[in-house]
């Protein structure tokens, strides 16, 4: 599995990132999300923190969450290669806001339940790396213009 190492400053928007997040029952397992707001203010009435990451949860302990992973970057926005031998991409949303990019994949995710928020203070604690995907090699063919 290739990585690059990143910074939680320089998490934005359309970044497919991985952190170690404790779940529930307190076991920690890898996370690895579609960023589609990196901190945003938490508007709960009974708040736990100030600020949210909210994303698309892709993988878990580097398992795919769902087998369409393909579809929900390409309805997303445009896939960029941004490290092509480490296999990392990010998906330009081509100047949509977080709310836009949300209400394309609002079908995609209430069918795998794959939109998660997770405490801003709890993740920043940990490290967070720029992750690599298993996409089909058609796909990367696509993402490269190669078809």
């Amino acid at each position: 599995m290739a990585k690059l190492p990143y910074s939680w400053p320089q998490v934005q928007s359309g970044d497919i990132i991985s952190f170690i997040y404790k779940n529930k029952d307190g076991s920690r397992l890898r996370r690895t999300v579609l960023v589609l707001e990196p901190k945003a203010s938490n508007k709960a009435k009974n708040k736990t923190s100030q600020f949210l990451l909210h994303g698309i949860q892709l993988e878990v302990s580097n398992v795919p969450t769902n087998p369409e992973i393909k579809n929900i970057l390409e309805t997303a926005g445009n896939v960029e290669i941004v490290d092509e031998l480490k296999k990392i991409y990010r998906v330009d949303y081509e100047g949509l806001i977080s709310q836009k990019v949300y209400k394309k994949l609002t079908v995609l995710i209430k069918r795998h339940g794959v939109y998660r928020t997770y405490n801003y203070s709890k993740v920043r604690g940990t490290r967070v790396m720029l992750e690599d995907l298993k996409l089909a090699p058609s796909f990367v063919k696509e993402i490269k213009g190669e078809n």
